[in-house]
């Protein structure tokens, strides 16, 4: 299998629960929709559709089938839910030829580390999306893969700070700002409509 061009996809990962991957994830696959480049966001964790503010996917088994019941939150972002048991060679070959005709891929894999390493063949970007907390730090300094890049949502309130995270992990950080405009738009159902500034304009930065 011939691997895709670089940075045509991306894989969003955590290194632990409640850090804000879902929501990189979709904002980054938004972007790249807005771009009028076709995109898929491939959610193994479930959370993405309901977080751009449309119904969640059909069950499927295959990507296949997953890409077949897509949801469009907007226009040119298709969103499948693919458990990470269901990734297998058929699966990134499937991707492998979306790449291949142009489309821009998404990967929200969360905490499940384990199925992370099954986008290797697609010569992925790996994005670690954290936060300032010194439990998550600890993780993800165990994280059992190598990110390029780490999303750090910045709270004022914390000890840490970027140049922190980025000396402990050995990383280039890129901060998003913790604002409950962001909140507010995922609760409204407009996260795809009406992408916060603060966040767009943060996640712009990254080489992705």
């Amino acid at each position: 299998m011939t691997a895709p061009p670089a940075r045509q996809v991306t894989v969003c990962a955590s290194p632990k629960g409640g850090q804000g991957c879902t929501t990189i994830a979709a904002a980054l696959a938004v972007l790249a929709a807005r771009s009028s480049q076709p995109t898929l966001l491939l959610d193994t964790r479930g959370d993405a559709a309901a977080i751009l503010g449309v119904s969640d996917p059909a069950p499927a088994s295959t990507v296949a089938d997953a890409i077949a019941n897509a949801v469009e939150p907007c226009d040119r972002l298709r969103v499948v839910s693919v458990a990470g048991d269901r990734i297998d060679t058929e699966a990134i070959s499937a991707m492998s030829e979306l790449v291949a005709a142009g489309h821009r891929v998404l990967v929200d894999t969360g905490t499940d580390h384990d199925v992370l390493h099954r986008f290797d063949p697609l010569s992925p970007q790996r994005l670690l999306v954290t936060r300032p907390c010194y439990v998550a730090l600890r993780r993800a300094i165990g994280v059992p893969f190598v990110p390029d890049h780490v999303v750090l949502i910045s709270e004022h309130q914390r000890c840490l700070t970027e140049r922190d995270v980025s000396l402990a992990l050995a990383l280039p950080v890129t901060s998003v700002p913790y604002d409950p405009a962001i909140a507010r738009a995922i609760d409204a159902g407009l996260l795809a409509a009406r992408l916060p500034r603060c966040l767009a304009n943060a996640i712009t930065q990254l080489e992705v």
